[in-house]
C-alpha cells in the first residue's frame, strides 16, 4: 500500500521549491530538503533512489568520510535514512526546535559498516486537523515548506492539507444556487476554518473575501506540488454531507438533519447522504477539488465529530453512501476516519468495505484499547501520537506508549496496524516526544527509555554532557513519564497540564484550559532540578539552537509549575484575610510572570509578534486586515463569540508566549488582585469583572509585538532559577 505518484500542479511560485518537478535527477527535491536544512552539510550527501523487488521500502547507509551515500526505494524513506545518519552515525539533530550540527567546517563520518533498515509500515501520516487552526491559518510558503521538510526528514509520507478546501465549498455552493455573498458569509475565516470542515460551526467572524479564498487556494497548489515532488501523499478533505442551514429553501424536499451546537456553535446541516441532492454535491466538489488539487490516495471525512446527529437517518447506509460517492470519483481511495472518543461507532463500520478505510486511533495516549482491530471490524488503522491540545507550550508525553506499547501491539498476530499518525493539535512542542515517536515507526521491538533518552541527550547538545544526560533523564521520568491508564476523570490526561498563570483567574483555578489535565502527573519539585542540570551544560554548548530552546522551555516550565504552589497560599490569605501575605504573595505571583515574560521574549519560538506577524500578507484591505487579526488573537484567547468562550471553549489555544503572557494574562491577573485587594479593605465582596469582554477588546486591539527574540536566555533562565533557589551556587550552599 505504498503511496502513489500523482502529476505535479504547476507552482506559481517555484523559488519557494527548491526543487522543482522538472528537476533532473528524481532525488533532486530530498536533495533540496537537506540543502534547505544544512546547506554545509547535503553536499556530503549522496541519494539515490534504488526500488528493491516486491515493492518493499527500506533505506540503506555506506560511505566514507565526508561521502555519504543513503539508498532507498521512495523519498521519505530516503530522508528518514539521512536522519538516521545524522542521529545515530553523526550525533547531530535537525528537529522542529532548532538545529545541532556541529562545527561550520564539519567532515561528516563514515559509518562504522553498512546500515540497513526495512520499512515497517506502509504509512507515516501526519497532521491532525486543528493544526490548521493552532498552527499554520497564516504561514507564509517558507514557513510551510520548512514544516513539510522537518516533517520529510522525519520519515512522512502522507500530510493532510486543509488549506484552500475553502474554496472548493465557495464552488461546490455556487453550483447548487447559492449566490456568492451568501456562501462566503457561510464560510469562516483560516484560524477556525478546520472546525467548518469538519462539520462543527459556520457563520463567524464576517465574510471571508474572495480576495483570501484565492490567495489560499495558490498557497495549497504550491504545498501540495511540494509534496507530490517528495512522494508524499497530499491527504485532502472529502465530502460527506456539510450544507448550509437553509439548504432545503433553495432546494425543497431536501431532507437536512439540523446538528445543533458544537461548544456554543451551531453547526451546518447535514445532508441525508441518500438524497439525490447529495450525489450532486459529492460529483461538484470532488471535480472542483480535482481541478484545483488533483487526486489523492486518501480521503480524510468525520461524520459526527464530537457530537452531531443521524436524526431519522440509518448511519449504517448513510456511510455507505458517502463511500459510494468518494469511490465513484477515487476508485481506490482509503477514506480516513479517527478513532476518537465514540467514534468510528460499530453501526458506522458495519456497512463499509473496510479495505477502503484507514482508521487514526488517536486515543492510546489516554486509554489502553488493546482491541482495536476487532473494534474496527478488520479496518487497517494508525497508531496515533496526540501530546498536546490546543497548541499549548507545556512539556509532557506518555512516552511509553509509544515507544513500548505500538512495537507491542503491532506485533500481535494478524495486527491491522499499518502506520503512526502524529495527531497533535498544534505543532513545534515537545521536540522529545517528536524525535521518539517518529523514530518509533522503524523499530520493531520496544525501547528502552532511559537508553534512547542518554543518545538523545548526546545529539541534541553535541557531546556528552552529564549535566545534560541528568537533566534529560529528570524529565523523562517526570513530564515525560506518565502513560495511558484509562482515566478520564481529570481531563485530557493524554496530554500534560497547562499553565494556571494562563487561567482565566479564579482562586481555585486548576486549569487554563476547560479540558486540559486538573492535576499534575509528577511532583513539580522533581522536575526543578533538570533547569539546575541545565544551567551547568558546558559553556562551549550553550550556543546551540537546540540547548537554547530546552533552556527555555525547561525555565519555562518551571515557573509554570511554581504557580500551582503559589495559587493555593493564595487563596489562605485571602480566607484568613490576611492582607499583608496577601499583598506579599500576589506581588511575587505577578513578578513571576514578568520573569517568565522576559525569558520567553529571547526566544523565536514563543513570540506573540511571530505569530501575528504571518496575518498582514493575507489581507486585502484594511477591513480584512482587522477580521483576520481578530480570527489570529482569538483562537488563542476567547476563541469564539460569547456563548462558545463561555461555554468552555475560552484558553484552549492557551500559551506561554511573550506579549501574550505580559498584555492579557498578566493584566488579567493584576485586574482580579485589584479587586480580591478591595474586597478585602472594604470588607465587600469582589466586583464581578467580564473576562470575555476583556478579552474581546484586547482581540480586536491593535498593538504590535516584536516578531524577533531580544534578551539573553542563559541570563533569564538564571534569573527564574534564582528567584526559585534552584541556581547552581544556591544548590551548591545548601548542601555545604
Amino acid at each position: 500500500m505504498l503511496p502513489k505518484q500523482f502529476f505535479a500542479i504547476p507552482l506559481l511560485a517555484a523559488s519557494l521549491v527548491t526543487a522543482s518537478t522538472r528537476a533532473e535527477s528524481p532525488t533532486a527535491p530530498a536533495q533540496a530538503v537537506l540543502q534547505r536544512l544544512m546547506p554545509n552539510l547535503a553536499p556530503q550527501f549522496q541519494l539515490a533512489l534504488i526500488p528493491k523487488p516486491g515493492r518493499k521500502d527500506y533505506f540503506r547507509i555506506t560511505g566514507i568520510q565526508g561521502h555519504i551515500r543513503v539508498e532507498a526505494a521512495t523519498q521519505p524513506t530516503l530522508l528518514y535514512g539521512v536522519n538516521w545518519y545524522l542521529k545515530f552515525v553523526a550525533h547531530l539533530q535537525i528537529s522542529p526546535n532548532g538545529s545541532q550540527l556541529g562545527a561550520p567546517n564539519l567532515t561528516l563520518p563514515a559509518p562504522d559498516a553498512p546500515i540497513e533498515k526495512p520499512a515497517l509500515y506502509p504509512w507515516r501520516y501526519a497532521l491532525n486537523e486543528n493544526v490548521d487552526g493552532y498552527s499554520a491559518p497564516y504561514w507564509d510558503q517558507q514557513r510551510w515548506q520548512h514544516e513539510i521538510d522537518i516533517l520529510a526528514l522525519s520519515g512522512t509520507n502522507a500530510i493532510l492539507i486543509e488549506r484552500g478546501m475553502d474554496l472548493v465549498l465557495y464552488q461546490t455552493f455556487r453550483d447548487a444556487g447559492y449566490s456568492d455573498q451568501a456562501i462566503r458569509n457561510w464560510i469562516v475565516q483560516p484560524a477556525h476554518q478546520n472546525w467548518q470542515l469538519m462539520g462543527n460551526m459556520c457563520c463567524f467572524q464576517g465574510t471571508i473575501s474572495m480576495e483570501l479564498l484565492e490567495k489560499r487556494s495558490r498557497s495549497a497548489q504550491q504545498l501540495i506540488a511540494s509534496l507530490r515532488s517528495l512522494g508524499i501523499t497530499p491527504v485532502l478533505p472529502g465530502y460527506y454531507g456539510i450544507v448550509p442551514a437553509d439548504f432545503a429553501s433553495l432546494h425543497p424536499g431536501a431532507h437536512v438533519i439540523t446538528q445543533g451546537d458544537w461548544n456554543g456553535f451551531t453547526r451546518p446541516g447535514w445532508l441525508d447522504p441518500r438524497d439525490p441532492n447529495f450525489d450532486k454535491l459529492a460529483a461538484s466538489f470532488y471535480r472542483h477539488q480535482h481541478a484545483l488539487y488533483g487526486d489523492s490516495a486518501i480521503y480524510d471525512m468525520e461524520i459526527f465529530q464530537e457530537g452531531g446527529a443521524a436524526g431519522d437517518v440509518p448511519v449504517a447506509e448513510a456511510a455507505k453512501k458517502v463511500q459510494q460517492a468518494l469511490m465513484r470519483d477515487h476508485p481506490n481511495a482509503l477514506w480516513m476516519l479517527l478513532g476518537w472518543q465514540q467514534n468510528p461507532t460499530q453501526e458506522l463500520l458495519s456497512s463499509l468495505d473496510t479495505s477502503h478505510v484507514l482508521i487514526a486511533e488517536i486515543e492510546q495516549g489516554r486509554i489502553p484499547r488493546e482491541d482495536r482491530d476487532r473494534e474496527f471490524r478488520g479496518a487497517s488503522w494508525l497508531y496515533g501520537g496526540l501530546w498536546e491540545f490546543g497548541g499549548r507550550t507545556t512539556m509532557g508525553a506518555p512516552l511509553y506508549d509509544y515507544a513500548v506499547r505500538l512495537p507491542k501491539m503491532s506485533a500481535k498476530p494478524n495486527s491491522r496496524i499499518v502506520g503512526t499518525a502524529i495527531f497533535t493539535e498544534g505543532m513545534d512542542t515537545n521536540p522529545f516526544a517528536f524525535d521518539l515517536y517518529t523514530e518509533m515507526a522503524w523499530h520493531a521491538n520496544p525501547v528502552t527509555l532511559t537508553e534512547w533518552t542518554d543518545a538523545y541527550a548526546i545529539r541534541r547538545y553535541g557531546a556528552n554532557d552529564p549535566h545534560a544526560q541528568s537533566a534529560w533523564q529528570i524529565l523523562l521520568k517526570t513530564a515525560y513519564g506518565y502513560r495511558a491508564d484509562g482515566n478520564t476523570q481529570h481531563g485530557e490526561r493524554d496530554a500534560s497540564q497547562d499553565s494556571i498563570f494562563n487561567a482565566q483567574p479564579s482562586l481555585t483555578a486548576t486549569r487554563a484550559a476547560t479540558w486540559s489535565p486538573d492535576v499534575l502527573r509528577y511532583n513539580p519539585s522533581d522536575l526543578a532540578p533538570a533547569l539546575t542540570e541545565l544551567l551547568q551544560v558546558a559553556p562551549t554548548l550553550r550556543s546551540t539552537e537546540t540547548y537554547q530552546y530546552d533552556l527555555v522551555d525547561v525555565a519555562r516550565q518551571t515557573m509554570a509549575n511554581e504557580g500551582r504552589r503559589l495559587l493555593p497560599l493564595i487563596k489562605q490569605a485571602y480566607d484568613t484575610k490576611d492582607k499583608i501575605t496577601f499583598a506579599k504573595l500576589t506581588k511575587e505571583w505577578l513578578r513571576d510572570m514578568e520573569l517568565q515574560n522576559q525569558l520567553l521574549q529571547t526566544s523565536p519560538f514563543f513570540l506573540l509578534g511571530k505569530w501575528l506577524s504571518f496575518v498582514p500578507p493575507w489581507a486585502s484591505s484594511p477591513e480584512e486586515l482587522d477580521r483576520l487579526n481578530y480570527d489570529a488573537r482569538s483562537i488563542l484567547t476567547t476563541w469564539g463569540d460569547r456563548k462558545a468562550s463561555e461555554y468552555g471553549l475560552h484558553e484552549y489555544g492557551n500559551r506561554d508566549w511573550a506579549g501574550l503572557t505580559s498584555d492579557y494574562y498578566m493584566v488579567r491577573w493584576q485586574m482580579y488582585f485589584d479587586s480580591l485587594s478591595t474586597a478585602l479593605d472594604t470588607v465587600e465582596t469582589p466586583k464581578a469583572i467580564d473576562w470575555y469582554a476583556f478579552g474581546d477588546q484586547w482581540n480586536h486591539s491593535q498593538k504590535t509585538y516584536a516578531a524577533t527574540p531580544h534578551g539573553d536566555s542563559y541570563d533569564s533562565a538564571l534569573a527564574i532559577a534564582h528567584t526559585l533557589h534552584l541556581a547552581p551556587n544556591q544548590q551548591s550552599e545548601a548542601h555545604q
